[in-house]
C-alpha cells in the first residue's frame, strides 16, 4: 500500500462524521383483519400445527358457561385462515395454552391449564388441525395456573412443563421424559416456593450461564414486582430473589428481553397502578423496577424487533379499551410512544409473529367480547441497514469493497442498500466511499459511521434509499 493511499485513508477517516442515536423510521400498521375463532377468548398463540411451515391460530374457550375447548385455523402464510376446527377439552376454565412434541413422534401437541384449578389438559397432536385429549398424570401439580409454557429445562433432549401455581405460591416444573403414556410422560415435580401469588412468567437464560431460569410477575394482594429463580443444575433451582420497586400492583404479563444488547432485561406490566417496569438484573437478581407510565388497565405485553432497527420494542395491549400501545425502542432503555388503533375488551394476551411471511413482525391478539383473532401487518418501512455491508450476505468484508467498485466502474449491479454504500455518509456513492471501507478493512482507520455492527437507521439526512439489506437486517 503506497504512503499516499495511507494518507488518504486516514484523511478520510478523519472527516468521519461523530453521530448520536440513529433517526428511527415510524412504526406502523394496518388495520386489524380478524377471523372468527371461539366464543370469550381466553388465550391465543401462533404456532405451525400442521408442518406445512405456516403459521395457524390457536384459540382458548371456556369459563362456566361455555363448553371448554380448543379451536385451531390453519393458516397458508398469506394472512388466509380455514375455518376454526373445535377440540373440545375436559378443564373447566382454560386460560394458558403452550406447545411442543411432547411426546417426541414429530407432531406438536399442547398442554392447556386451567384459570382456578390444578387440573392441566393435555392434547396429543393429530398433525391436521384436531387434537385428542390424553391423560398425564403429575404428583402434587396444583394450581390455578395463570400461565404456562413448555421447554426443555434441563436440557436432557425432553421438553419439560412449567407452571405458575397461583394459589400454592410458587412455579412448578414437571420433568418430561418422552414417553408417550399416562403415567410415564413425566419424572416428578420440582417447585420454587415464593413470597406471593404469580400472575405470570417467563423462561430465559437470566445470568449468562447458559442455563434457563424462572422470573415471575406478581399479583396486588402480594405487593407486586418481580422476582427470578436461578437454575442450579439437577434439576434444582435457587431460592427466589425478588424486586418491587415501588411496582407494587397486579402483573399479569412478564417476560424476560434482551433491550439493550446484553443479558435480558425483565419487563412486566402493572396493571392498576398503569406502570410498566423493566428491571435489569445483576447476576440474575432483579434490581429496582424502572417505571415507565402508559396508562391504566395495561394488562398484556409482548417485544421484538418492530422497525428491524436492531433494537427490541414493546407493544402493551389495555384490556378494557383493547387498544395498544407502542414502546419504540432507541436504545439504552429509552423508548419513543407511539400509539395504534383501539379495539375490544381484551383479557388474551398478544404475540408478535410474522403472520404473511414478508420478514417483519405482525401484532396478533385475541378479542374477548367479539369472539375473533385478530392480527395487524406491520406496514413499518425500516430502512435499516448496516453501513459498508453492500452485497447483502450479512457481512463486510472485502467482497463488498469489490462489490462496490464493479457498480462503479465496470457496470455491477447497483446495491440494494445505497445508504449502506455510502459508507463516509456524505449523502453520495463514488470512490471515495471505497477508500472509506478499504481503508477501514486493511489499514487500521477509524470505524465506519453508524449504523455498523447492527442495523439502524440513517443518522444523515440525504437522497440516498435503501430498499433492500439482503440478509443483513432480517
Amino acid at each position: 500500500m503506497t504512503i499516499q493511499y495511507k494518507f488518504l485513508a486516514v484523511l478520510m477517516a478523519a472527516l468521519i462524521p461523530a453521530t448520536g442515536h440513529p433517526q428511527q423510521a415510524p412504526i406502523e400498521f394496518a388495520a386489524p383483519v380478524s377471523v372468527v375463532m371461539a366464543d370469550k377468548i381466553n388465550a391465543v398463540r401462533m404456532v405451525d400445527v400442521d408442518s406445512d411451515g405456516h403459521l395457524d391460530i390457536i384459540a382458548l374457550q371456556g369459563e362456566p358457561s361455555l363448553t371448554s375447548g380448543m379451536f385451531v385455523a390453519l393458516g397458508d402464510g398469506r394472512g388466509n385462515f380455514d375455518a376454526p376446527i373445535f377440540n373440545q377439552i375436559s378443564i373447566n376454565w382454560p386460560w394458558s395454552v403452550d406447545v411442543g412434541d411432547i411426546n417426541e413422534d414429530g407432531v406438536v401437541d399442547a398442554i392447556v391449564t386451567d384459570f382456578l384449578s390444578g387440573q392441566f389438559a393435555y392434547l396429543e397432536g393429530n398433525g391436521d388441525g384436531t387434537f385428542s385429549e390424553q391423560p398425564r398424570l403429575v404428583p402434587g401439580w396444583g394450581g390455578g395456573n395463570p400461565q404456562v409454557q413448555v421447554a426443555d429445562i434441563d436440557d436432557d433432549g425432553h421438553l419439560d412443563v412449567i407452571a405458575a401455581d397461583f394459589f400454592g405460591s410458587r412455579l412448578q416444573v414437571a420433568w418430561g421424559t418422552g414417553i408417550d403414556d399416562p403415567l410415564a410422560a413425566f419424572d416428578g415435580l420440582s417447585v420454587v416456593p415464593l413470597t406471593g401469588f404469580p400472575l405470570s412468567f417467563d423462561i430465559a437464560d437470566l445470568d449468562g450461564d447458559g442455563d434457563l431460569d424462572l422470573c415471575c410477575g406478581f399479583n396486588s394482594g402480594s405487593g407486586g414486582g418481580v422476582a427470578t429463580s436461578l437454575y442450579q443444575g439437577n434439576r434444582n433451582f435457587s431460592a427466589e430473589e425478588r424486586a418491587i420497586g415501588g411496582l407494587t400492583d397486579s402483573h399479569w404479563s412478564t417476560m424476560a428481553i434482551d433491550l439493550d444488547g446484553g443479558l435480558p432485561e425483565i419487563v412486566s406490566v402493572e396493571e392498576g397502578l398503569g406502570n410498566l417496569g423493566i428491571f435489569t438484573l445483576a447476576a440474575g437478581i432483579p434490581q429496582a423496577g424502572i417505571p415507565i407510565f402508559t396508562g391504566s388497565n395495561q394488562r398484556h405485553a409482548a417485544g421484538g424487533d418492530l422497525d428491524l432497527d436492531g433494537i427490541a420494542d414493546l407493544v402493551i395491549r389495555n384490556y378494557a379499551s383493547g387498544g395498544f400501545l407502542i414502546l419504540q425502542g432507541i436504545g439504552a432503555l429509552e423508548f419513543l410512544e407511539v400509539w395504534t388503533l383501539d379495539g375490544p375488551v381484551a383479557f388474551s394476551g398478544l404475540e408478535l409473529v410474522d403472520v404473511d411471511e414478508d420478514g417483519s413482525l405482525d401484532i396478533v391478539a385475541g378479542n374477548y367480547d367479539q369472539s375473533t383473532v385478530s392480527y395487524y401487518l406491520n406496514l413499518t418501512v425500516s430502512g435499516a441497514f448496516r453501513r459498508g455491508e453492500l452485497n447483502g450476505d450479512g457481512n463486510t468484508n472485502i467482497a463488498d469493497a469489490v462489490f462496490l467498485l464493479a457498480y462503479l466502474f465496470n457496470d455491477g449491479l447497483t446495491p440494494g442498500c445505497l445508504d449502506a454504500a455510502d459508507t463516509n455518509d456524505d449523502g453520495g456513492v463514488n470512490i471515495s466511499d471505497a477508500v472509506t471501507l478499504l481503508a477501514v478493512l486493511f489499514s487500521g482507520a477509524a470505524p465506519l459511521p453508524e449504523p455498523v455492527g447492527s442495523c439502524g437507521q440513517d443518522p444523515t439526512d440525504d437522497t440516498l434509499e435503501c430498499e433492500d439489506s439482503g440478509d443483513s437486517c432480517l
